[in-house]
């Protein structure tokens, strides 16, 4: 279902000219998946403010929620504490006098912290996020494609309580491969739990009250939590964030620190080896133990640490630094008295973006030749004394997924180029199950996902002239759920226009077999050959999003039925087939 149009002005009064506002720019360009903070401190190198925080962590708290430390993880697991995903930025946030910290998530009611699997009966409700999709290759690569295909039910867990504690609360932790452990909880943790869920009280569900409160706790004690959420980049794609100076912030030198972290990103010191999946010792007390399904799926996702850049710029000036290096990195697992330190680079975290692109150092790219890998520019008040704000956005419009087996989790959405007197440098595009009424609820609701398998952000382009239409497709949507889409502009001063705000009601799930793909299937003798998935990635993620690819898909489904039948009966089609589609599928596997 599709409402009217709704425009809201941001602001109580939106003058036609800016009022002269500091601006610092960051650029960088980050590897696939990747988990950011940013944030700034004073020159004496004391936290002052987190500027962004990457969704995964903020939103979805894999920080802050059931399950150890050093459970396996995979694609969109539901489960395991992160603590060392962003160590650096987390104990800096809470080393800062008066910081509060989060109240730490445990599973319901399991036998351990180790238990991937339930041990309770009633602990569970549908999740829209997460899922456990085990299947016979839990390895990285196999992990990967995985797109939550089936409805799932999730343990969003409770608060760990001062009586848990008490009783001397504990969960598994190997100190040492293969020896059997425990570690201390208490109450706090430096991480938010999840915020994308709330508490369901209808039949057949079973969440803990506790989920009633994460999200109303996790901003008590970062009020800012809403304003900094960035949707997961995409990777390989240059990302720009602008940033207004708040008043009360002095002129003069501050550093700006960008953190940044990805799974399983193993290396020679750093991977498996080092830090292997936990295995139970039976003999040992149940609450070191953990369970066969943590054991045999997933894989262990500890690998090389986080790492952080530091650039240092003078407020209140227009000048522009860089940085090629990080400064150092952090701790694999983020606990303890020393769990946000930085360590200095020691030559045991990868560099060597021809050979292993995306590790280590390389989780950001270098922009350009120059070899750096975040730049940062600074504007006085005097470069945004004569701007003029974005016009407002207008033909805001959402219709239905073209391809139906995928319209209940993605839209199409349009709107027209606006008016800007040096042009538009970003949209921010929202999306919320409550309504979008005011900029308090425009900010609080979820930055937008990419119509992709993939949770991350909605990249729309900008070098559109004012006035022509410009069309994105969305995704991260759940069936049968009823969203609230809202869509402002942004120019170089970071001035914003009107939000415009429209309603819609996604489509039930049009439930099919195995995607099709008629002549790989018949090729190789089953859809769930592992080239056949490799193409039916490469279509999902790389032509489906694009109009021409959707187009080039389309002839394929007419011309491929009635070849599929001869190939399937000939021994020899099905050989000479599989070697004219080998380039196809290795440039399927490249891709991902």
């Amino acid at each position: 279902m599709v409402r009217a149009l709704l425009a809201l002005t941001a602001t109580s009064s939106v003058p036609s000219i800016t009022e002269a506002q500091r601006v610092i720019e960051l650029e960088y360009t980050p590897t696939r998946r990747a988990q950011i903070a940013v944030w700034v401190a004073r020159e004496d190198g004391s936290y002052l403010a987190t500027l962004s925080l990457t969704q995964s962590v903020s939103l979805y708290g894999i920080g802050n929620r059931p399950g150890a430390l050093q459970m396996n993880s995979g694609y969109r697991w539901p489960y395991g504490r992160r603590e060392g995903v962003l160590p650096v930025w987390a104990h800096a946030r809470a080393s800062e006098p008066g910081a509060l910290l989060f109240p730490r998530v445990i599973f319901q009611d399991r036998v351990s912290e180790g238990w991937a699997s339930r041990s309770a009966t009633f602990d569970f409700s549908r999740d829209d996020h997460f899922c456990l999709a085990f299947r016979g290759d839990s390895s990285r690569d196999g992990l990967d494609a995985i797109s939550c295909p089936s409805i799932f039910n999730s343990d969003k867990g409770r608060y760990l309580t001062s009586d848990d504690v008490a009783r001397g609360y504990l969960e598994p932790m190997e100190t040492v491969p293969g020896v059997s452990g425990t570690f201390a909880l208490d109450p706090f943790s430096l991480y938010p739990p999840r915020r994308d869920v709330r508490r369901c009280t209808n039949a057949g569900c079973y969440d803990h009250p506790d989920v009633d409160r994460f999200q109303d706790d996790a901003r008590a004690v970062m009020p800012e939590l809403d304003a900094i959420t960035i949707a997961t980049p995409p990777g390989e794609m240059p990302q720009r964030l602008v940033f207004d100076v708040p008043e009360a912030w002095e002129d003069g030198p501050h550093h700006v620190f960008v953190e940044v972290n990805t799974e399983g990103d193993y290396a020679p010191d750093w991977g498996p080896s080092q830090f292997p999946t936990p295995r139970t010792d039976r003999t040992r007390p149940v609450h070191e133990q953990w369970d066969g399904y943590a054991e045999d799926n997933g894989y262990p996702y500890r690998g090389q640490p986080s790492v952080v850049y530091r650039l240092t710029v003078d407020l209140g000036s227009t000048t522009t630094v860089e940085a090629a290096q990080p400064i150092g990195y952090g701790s694999v697992d983020g606990r303890g008295s020393d769990g946000g330190a930085i360590t200095s680079m020691d030559g045991s975290i990868m560099d060597d973006p021809s050979d292993a692109p995306g590790s280590g150092v390389d989780r950001l790219h270098a922009l350009d030749p120059s070899g750096a890998r975040v730049r940062l520019r600074s504007e006085g008040p005097e470069a945004c004394m004569e701007n003029v704000r974005p016009g407002p956005i207008e033909g805001l419009a959402i219709t239905q997924y073209a391809e139906r087996r995928d319209a209940h989790r993605y839209a199409h959405l349009a709107w027209i180029v606006p008016t800007d007197d040096v042009g538009v440098r970003a949209y921010d595009v929202r999306v919320s199950e409550t309504p979008i009424t005011d900029l308090a609820s425009f900010v609080a609701a979820r930055p937008a996902n990419a119509a992709s398998l993939e949770i991350e952000a909605l990249q729309v382009p900008t070098d559109g002239a004012a006035g022509t239409a410009l069309e994105v497709d969305l995704g991260g949507l759940s069936f049968e759920r009823h969203y609230w889409i809202a869509v402002r502009a942004r120019d170089r001063c970071n001035a914003s226009s009107e939000i415009a705000i429209t309603e819609y009601t996604t489509p039930a799930i049009e439930f099919t077999t195995v995607s099709p793909c008629f002549v790989a299937t018949a090729a190789y003798g089953t859809p769930l050959a592992d080239e056949v998935g490799a193409l039916r990635r490469l279509r999902d993620r790389h032509l489906l999003p694009s109009a021409t690819g959707r187009q080039l898909v389309d002839l394929y489904y007419a011309v491929s039925p009635p070849l599929a039948d001869v190939i399937a009966g000939s021994p020899s089609a099905r050989s000479v087939v599989r070697a004219a589609l080998w380039p196809v599928v290795a440039l399927a596997r490249a891709l991902e």
